[in-house]
């Protein structure tokens, strides 16, 4: 009970906040106090309300779209081929009993003959609103040759999302699908995250001196592996690295739960493979700031080379960068199939995979919603880190 009144009372909270944001920011209230209003009417607080409410449609969009992909996948020819592989000695029970049990099924997974009452409880149960929930079991028992239908019910639990439970992927299969994606989330992160660090920490030195050495040495080796990468497969292009970092230089092959070493080989592999697309924008953005009117100015009042390059120039044209910082770093979030199976990672990436050839439509929909809710926020993330770095861009309507 606690659980739910804490719950209930932090949505409203944040029902009300936006409701007195809104008013504010529009005048109604306040108007006559310039310190609430530049807290509570800022042009940046409000275009986030406004990004996020946009941002919460695209969401109720993908859960209306997944939700009837879902029911047409479960309802198709009667429901029958789905709960045929649910429900063990599906083929010892009459007609009469399967149609019966695998109504009761598909009613548990809030599938019934009302479409809207259906949309309804599937919004409860993906939208943070709290609930209390229990994975049922189904099964059957034979006794002198009659067939008796189990249902059992376990693991209660409350929580705030509720994606249903996993199905048909091998060693999984009962689980809740939050907590397996959960589980896979963390080990794609660690791989990710360290990834990302490699990417910005080697990427935009390398394009801050392909820039800086134009038509150089270092600008060339640099362009020759930029269009390398571009070049070769994706696949191809892991395979290689994966042979010089585990081969030639001894780091492990295969993942192993608890050693930090056995991440390197998939994180460099995927930093040395990102760093390139950020070496060559930061080239290009700082090649066009060097034609700017200010850079010209700079030059003629004798500034010298360097600290125009990395006071002026660098400033500017890394703004336009920055904003991709909050996508990599939750984008970590969600993996990568190939590197993820080169490395036998069991992580989030390859859950998608076979979430698809197994037909789970729950755990797919889990992953979608997931994935959903990562983009959107780092999309709004980047627009807020671009508004604060660039005293460029303003977000006020005046």
């Amino acid at each position: 009970m606690a659980t739910y009144v804490i719950g209930y009372t932090l949505i409203a909270l944040v029902v009300i906040f936006v409701i007195f944001c809104e008013l504010v920011g529009h005048k109604v209230i306040f108007k006559n106090t310039p310190k609430v209003s530049d807290i509570f009417g800022h042009p940046l607080l409000m275009y986030s309300l406004r990004r996020i409410g946009s941002a919460l449609i695209s969401i109720l969009l993908a859960i209306t779209a997944t939700f009837f992909l879902i029911r047409f996948k479960v309802e198709a020819g009667g429901g029958e081929q789905f709960c045929s592989q649910i429900i063990k000695n599906w083929s010892k029970m009459n007609e009469q009993i399967r149609m019966a049990q695998c109504v009761n099924i598909k009613a548990d997974l809030g599938i019934t003959s009302n479409w809207f009452a259906d949309l309804f409880t599937y919004f409860f149960n993906i939208l943070p609103f709290p609930k209390t929930v229990c994975l049922t079991e189904y099964g059957t028992e034979v006794i002198d040759e009659t067939v008796y239908y189990i249902v059992t019910t376990n693991d209660c639990r409350t929580t705030l999302m509720n994606l249903g439970r996993i199905f048909f992927i091998e060693g999984d299969v009962g689980k809740y699908v939050t907590d397996v994606i959960g589980e896979r989330m963390v080990l794609s992160f660690q791989v990710g995250i360290i990834a990302s660090v490699i990417e910005v920490a080697l990427g935009y030195p390398m394009g801050i001196l392909m820039a800086k050495y134009k038509d150089g040495v270092f600008d060339r080796i640099g362009k020759t592996y930029i269009i390398s990468i571009d070049a070769i497969p994706g696949v191809a292009y892991y395979y290689i690295w994966m042979v010089i970092l585990c081969t030639l230089i001894g780091l492990p092959r295969s993942y192993e739960e608890g050693n930090f070493l056995s991440l390197l080989a998939p994180a460099l592999t995927m930093g040395f493979t990102g760093m390139a697309g950020i070496a060559l924008w930061v080239r290009r953005f700082m090649l066009d700031e060097f034609t700017s009117d200010y850079v010209k100015f700079a030059r003629a009042k004798g500034l010298s080379e360097n600290r125009i390059l990395y006071i002026h120039v660098l400033r500017n044209a890394i703004v336009p960068l920055i904003r991709s910082i909050p996508a990599a770093i939750l984008g970590a979030l969600l993996g990568t199939f190939y590197l993820e199976k080169i490395y036998g990672i069991n992580g989030i990436g390859g859950l998608l995979v076979v979430a698809v050839n197994k037909s789970d439509f729950y755990a797919l929909q889990g992953i979608i919603i997931v994935s959903a809710l990562i983009s959107i926020i780092s999309y709004l993330l980047g627009d807020i880190v671009t508004a604060i770095f660039d005293p460029r861009v303003s977000f006020s309507e005046e």
